[in-house]
């Protein structure tokens, strides 16, 4: 018989994104469009549209807006483990969607939230990551206070511990917590991670020997020799003429590298590509691919999340199957 896929599991906060329609400005918006989005989900969501079983666990308000989350998960097809608080708050953001030359901006409005308040005692770990292949969180998670920073290192221990390979994005965030406050929390988590997601300017801040003026693989091998990491993974992204993008996904190890192919798309929606890019990244390695073939999956997931409103990745098994064939036509 034919085994049962890996599952995937991942801790982290999820928010309702309210966003003004037209590239509106919040100061004059009439009305918000309302979707869901948050990091680690968004990854689970991508590797659960690619046939991967997904588990999302976090701390939710026991009110609509806590359940409008959940379902959101459930839409996607990713179970939930849900801690429910009565009458906490639920996380929002605001976002202006920018068009050239004007940036797009969010706001975040996620101070005591049911979320701040995750434990390592929240949950039984070692239950949740059993039979997992691998584990996800990233750095947004620990920016919500010692608590959750702590879960976050709970949960990857354990997953560790049950054999699955832990996965974690630094994913720093300005507008939450300054890298002075970063670095040691998140030093604090790398031991516990196989596979880091970051950028060059990333592993300058969190490695005293990294140098802006090295190249990015030799500060991701400072990392792998810091911390074990088994494979350091940036996604590098550049901005095209009009609201075209260029990405491409670079894999370190300690002896290797491995560059995808340069991934171009119009831009819908900026939102979520890193989180797609990590999702099918470990779709890709969980099903064997070998790493050549899953960074360049994942490249092309991170183009292809641009094309979509919404956090959400949409890939199916068949969109990456033609990558590298696009095509404006109409496929009937």
């Amino acid at each position: 018989p034919q085994e049962d896929p890996p599952r995937v599991v991942g801790l982290g906060e999820a928010l309702l994104r309210l966003s003004p329609p037209r590239h509106q400005r919040l100061d004059h918006a009439t009305g918000l469009d309302v979707e869901v989005g948050g990091a680690e989900l968004n990854a689970l969501i991508a590797a659960a549209g690619l046939g991967l079983p997904a588990t999302w666990i976090s701390r939710l308000a026991g009110t609509p807006l806590g359940h409008r989350i959940a379902a959101h998960a459930h839409a996607f097809g990713v179970r939930t483990s849900i801690d429910w608080e009565p009458d906490a708050r639920t996380a929002l953001y605001f976002v202006e969607q920018g068009v050239p030359p004007r940036p797009s901006e969010v706001l975040y409005d996620r101070t005591g939230t049911a979320a701040t308040r995750l434990t390592p005692g929240t949950f039984d770990w070692a239950r949740l990551t059993e039979g997992a292949g691998a584990v996800l969180s990233s750095g947004i998670t620990c920016a919500l206070g010692t608590g959750p920073a702590a879960a976050v290192t709970a949960l990857l221990s354990a997953g560790r511990g049950n054999g699955a390979v832990t996965a974690f994005d630094v994913n720093h965030r300005a507008k939450m917590w300054t890298w002075e406050q970063a670095v040691p929390v998140l030093r604090g988590v790398l031991p516990y991670v196989d596979l880091l997601l970051a950028s060059h300017h990333d592993l300058v801040r969190l490695l005293p020997s990294a140098r802006e003026d090295e190249s990015p693989a030799a500060s991701a091998r400072r990392a792998i020799a810091e911390f074990g990491h088994e494979m350091v993974v940036m996604r590098e992204t550049a901005q095209l003429p009009g609201r075209r993008i260029t990405t491409r996904v670079v894999a370190v190890t300690a002896d290797e590298e491995f560059t995808s192919a340069d991934r171009q798309a119009d831009v819908v929606d900026a939102f979520g590509a890193g989180d797609a890019a990590l999702g099918v990244l470990l779709a890709a390695r969980l099903a064997g691919d070998d790493p050549a073939t899953a960074v360049d999956k994942a490249a092309w997931a991170g183009a292809f999340q641009h094309t979509m409103p919404g956090d959400a990745c949409q890939v199916r098994p068949a969109d990456l199957a033609r990558r590298g064939t696009e095509s404006r036509r109409i496929l009937r």
